[in-house]
Order: C-alpha cells, then structure tokens, then sequence
C-alpha cells in the first residue's frame, strides 16, 4: 500500500474513529500481520479492554476484520485481528463520491449565483443578501464590490473531473481485480 494510500486511510479513520483508535489502526497497517488483542495490548503496553473497545471502534467502521477460533485447552475464543484493505478502498472510494457530490453542489450554486464581497471584512455574500443591505457591509458599512467567481468556477470543474476520473480509473480497477 502506497504511503498516500496510507495517509488517506489515517485521515479518514481519525475523521470517523478519533485519533486514540487511528493509532491503534496506524500500528496494525504497520504489521501487516493478523495479531490477537492479547498481542496488540502486550505490544503497545496498554490494557487489553482498551485495545478490545478501540478493535470494535475500528472493525464497526470496516477499517479492520477478524476471525475467531477456540482455544482447545479453555475453549474461549481467541480473535485474530486485521486490517481489512478491501474495505478500506471500498470506503475510501465512498468518501470520494461525497466529496464529488458537495463539489458538484457547490458548483451548481456558484453558476447560478452572483457574490459580493466587503474589502474590508472579507465575507462574501450573495445577490439577495447583497440587495438586502443595499449593497453595503452589514458589520462595517462599506460599499460591497462584485466578486468575479470565475476562477471558483474553473477550480470546482478542475477538482470534479479529477476526482471523476480518481473514481473511474479505481471502480475499474477494482471491478478487474475481482
């Protein structure tokens, strides 16, 4: 797995899991390898039951997987946890649709609308807000100037079909790898 790939996932995971459990994540893409709670915990020098609650946290969000066998001797189930890289590209692709659908959103609303913007404060406003206080900076007084969004418009269509062809090029690779 690419380092960017990697970087992805960690972003994702902290923005749904909270960091304490993105590091727990980040050290099992680190060992690559199944390991038992009892292994991660006397790995990490932490609790097994705060390795067990952050092991759910992640497994809920599809960041990692396990299987479960019987221990002969005490018949208790042992699990063996992973991360679930599958999943993951299958979340992360998810994450990319949204973002592409509030980046079409947002696109809509700036073809379709007109902005002013007070020099001094820096807010920007639309048409009606613009015409509702008679063209004039509703915290300071100024008189609003038009705020050109052209070059908005042309960085939304450039990030939109990036991220259109990000999607593409990874749906297809992964309807291949099947």
């Amino acid at each position: 797995m690419s380092s960017r790939a990697e970087e992805l996932i960690l972003s994702l995971a902290k923005d749904l899991v909270g960091e304490d459990a993105t590091e727990l994540l980040k050290f099992l893409l680190r060992k690559r390898i199944e390991m038992t709670d009892d292994d991660i915990a006397k790995e990490l020098n932490v609790k097994v039951n705060e390795i067990r609650k952050k092991l759910y946290l992640l497994s809920e969000q599809g960041f990692i997987t396990y299987r479960k066998t019987r221990d002969k001797e005490t018949g208790l189930f042992i699990y063996y946890w992973k991360v679930n890289i599958d999943q993951i590209n299958e979340l992360l692709l998810n994450r990319k649709r949204l973002v592409l659908e509030k980046l079409k959103a947002r696109y809509e609303q700036e073809k379709d609308s007109l902005y002013y913007y007070c020099p001094q404060d820096n807010i920007q406003y639309n048409f009606d807000e613009a015409l509702e206080n008679e063209f004039k900076c509703p915290k300071c007084g100024s008189p609003l100037e038009y705020y050109d969004s052209e070059k908005t418009k042309k960085f939304l269509e450039y990030k939109i079909k990036q991220i259109e062809n990000e999607i593409e090029r990874e749906t297809r690779h992964g309807s291949n790898s099947r």
